[in-house]
């Protein structure tokens, strides 16, 4: 490109009235950049809505629901198995949910691909004499640290570890995180893949920050003996893709292992059932029902690091 301080452009001097209207134009043009900047997310952005779920194994849904509504803050969710942090909306931005599935947990998640769930708390030392009072087990109390700050452990019923902070930028819900080979490799692999914003939580812990209607982090340790989460308490963790159609593409070209079919079908609310008198014996009849959830499209695959993930699009909820 031809320098404007090249022969050939510095003989031309433009009067005082141009050079003002000259930047009037850019300063207009500046503007109209900065509005397009604002409002024009990265690709990512447009195609991932911020972290989505955790999946927690339990014998008991409704105790585990009511659980953690009591105890961790949280309120009922998008469905009867599901707590949430913030008021479910129906649309995006969606809260962070806890789900559950009944089953039987081979073990806690210590030691595995997901190590903890971390809550954070607007007065950490009133919140822990809670939960001792109310019989919850308190594996660490409250002490301070250069990486997380003030903090203490605690577990819920079913051996899961719960990573108690006083973060009051992010209360409710805070962070996962997850024990692998490579952390480098593993944040810089979710962020390219499902959005965030890599950061360093309190100047110190490695983290993909992901902002919705509140503040979640995805924490990633080296730990080379960990081993794969699902059908431990800890079973997987969820991303919302707007559309889940591109990011399967994405991540088909990047090599990634699914455990589910890649291109699955609108989940129905209908179910088949035979019929029940004589006269209609082998004759099955199609019940369709009110959908207990939003209508979604759920994909599960298996992380670089082996963390289990599931996508969901919510297409009731702005998805495609």
């Amino acid at each position: 490109m031809t320098r404007l301080d090249a022969p050939g452009f510095r003989q031309y001097q433009p009067n005082r009235h141009g050079s003002r209207a000259r930047r009037h134009l850019l300063g207009a043009i500046a503007t109209v950049w900065t509005i397009l900047v604002a409002v024009c997310p990265s690709a990512h952005a447009q195609v991932v809505e911020p972290f989505d779920h955790l999946h927690l194994v339990v014998p008991d849904v409704e105790f585990a629901r009511e659980w953690y509504i009591q105890h961790m803050g949280g309120n009922a969710g998008e469905t009867p198995d599901a707590v949430s942090w913030g008021a479910w909306p129906g649309d995006h931005p969606m809260p962070v949910q806890l789900l559950f599935t009944l089953a039987d947990p081979s073990h806690a998640g210590v030691g595995t691909t997901i190590d903890h769930v971390g809550f954070s708390f607007a007065n950490l030392d009133a919140a822990v004499d809670g939960l001792r009072t109310a019989g919850v087990r308190i594996l660490s109390p409250v002490s301070v640290s250069s990486d997380l700050g003030k903090h203490a452990v605690a577990e819920d019923p079913w051996g899961t570890r719960l990573v108690l902070i006083e973060d009051p930028e992010a209360p409710g819900i805070h962070h996962v995180e997850i024990r692998v080979a490579d952390p480098e490799s593993s944040l810089s692999w979710y962020a390219r893949m499902f959005g965030g914003e890599r950061v360093r939580f309190n100047g110190a812990v490695d983290a993909v920050r992901y902002r919705g209607l509140g503040v979640f982090y995805l924490f990633a340790t080296k730990d080379d003996r960990a081993v794969p989460g699902p059908g431990r308490t800890l079973d997987h963790l969820g991303f919302g893709p707007i559309d889940l159609d591109e990011v399967v593409r994405v991540l088909t070209a990047e090599g990634t292992v699914f455990t589910s079919n890649p291109n699955p079908r609108l989940n129905p609310g209908c179910r088949v059932s035979a019929a029940g008198d004589e006269r209609t014996q082998g004759v099955q009849r199609l019940f369709c029902e009110p959908a207990p959830q939003l209508a979604h499209r759920a994909v599960f695959l298996s992380a670089p690091d082996g963390v289990r993930i599931e996508l969901v699009q919510h297409l009731e909820a702005g998805g495609h």
